[in-house]
């Protein structure tokens, strides 16, 4: 993990910046764009829309409470858990989507310190999301703490890899989300949807 100081004393607005990442140095791309592969690698051939609650929960990656800067230990568990599961196996074979890193699927962006536990989006998406709205933690990509222009954006986010099945049903969710805690990342205000704009650009 990776972590710039901040100074002491109340924020001055200014411009945006990262204070913490995971993967680290995931400002540079290529460790994000690394665990990316291996997020659609593991997730791709388990997405499955008969079990949105469990396909894509695997047990020995399962992390704890997302609280304040543990989260970015959870993150760190569930990259190294997830490249660990995937060594030595064979890369299982994805439909071609030649020049497409996203493999049809999206990124999302879930803010944890705006989630209110109100269900819409698990209920939508029947489990996909859980009750505090938290995206399935095979999907996780990335953790990260900025120090954002805008005081109506949070400091933290999670950033996922949501497969083609789900996409409609992640939308849904989104749809009822009342605190806007998830986003498709393109449609936020975030220094990683502009870092990643032409990864996620239709």
């Amino acid at each position: 993990m990776k972590i710039i100081p901040s100074p002491p004393g109340r924020r001055e607005p200014g411009p945006s910046r990262l204070l913490y990442d995971v993967p680290d140095g995931a400002w540079g791309q290529d460790a994000l764009l690394e665990v990316l592969e291996e997020t659609i690698r593991w997730c791709a051939p388990r997405a499955t829309l008969d079990a949105p609650a469990t396909c894509l929960r695997t047990s020995g990656f399962q992390p704890r409470v997302m609280v304040d800067d543990n989260r970015f230990q959870m993150m760190e568990r569930v990259i190294s858990e997830r490249r660990h599961a995937l060594r030595g196996r064979p890369p299982r074979s994805l439909p071609p989507r030649e020049g497409e890193r996203l493999q049809g699927g999206r990124l999302l962006v879930y803010f944890p310190d705006d989630n209110t536990c109100d269900g819409g989006a698990e209920l939508a998406t029947r489990g996909y999301f859980d009750v505090d709205n938290v995206p399935p933690w095979d999907t996780w990509v990335g953790m990260f703490r900025e120090d954002p222009e805008s005081d109506t954006q949070s400091a933290d986010y999670l950033i996922a890899w949501v497969p083609p099945v789900f996409l409609d049903a992640v939308a849904q969710g989104i749809r009822v989300n009342p605190e806007v805690c998830i986003q498709w990342l393109e449609d936020s205000t975030t220094m990683m949807a502009k870092r990643l704009k032409d990864l996620t650009s239709p």
